[in-house]
């Protein structure tokens, strides 16, 4: 597979577990920021949901805020971990915990 996801996230998990799940099931590697607003005891809930997938991972995390730049470095720390973790992988796809994509994964 030559598309790998980013996913940011800080709300809503049980909706990114699921947007994750979508993107791996269909053999995408997914790498997942969360916010560090996120409570440990959610984001361990976040983590121990996805266990299963081995092709799902979770990044450094960072307290992000809109318009600042720490949401730059969250999206660089889990693109560079993307990348690292995954060499097939040749593009990276940047998405919310939300995020879909409208067409289907094999036409990315």
């Amino acid at each position: 597979m030559s598309v790998g996801v980013v996913m940011l996230v800080h709300t809503a998990l049980g909706r990114a577990e699921q947007v994750a799940r979508h993107w791996a099931e269909h053999g995408c590697p997914v790498v997942i920021h969360a916010d560090t607003t996120v409570t440990k005891e959610n984001f361990d809930g976040l983590q121990r949901g996805l266990s299963d997938l081995k092709n799902v991972s979770f990044s450094a995390r960072f307290r992000c805020e809109w318009g600042t730049w720490v949401m730059v470095a969250a999206t660089q720390a889990a693109s560079e971990q993307m990348l690292r973790e995954h060499a097939d992988v040749r593009h990276v796809y940047l998405a919310s915990g939300s995020c879909l994509p409208l067409r289907p994964v094999k036409e990315l």
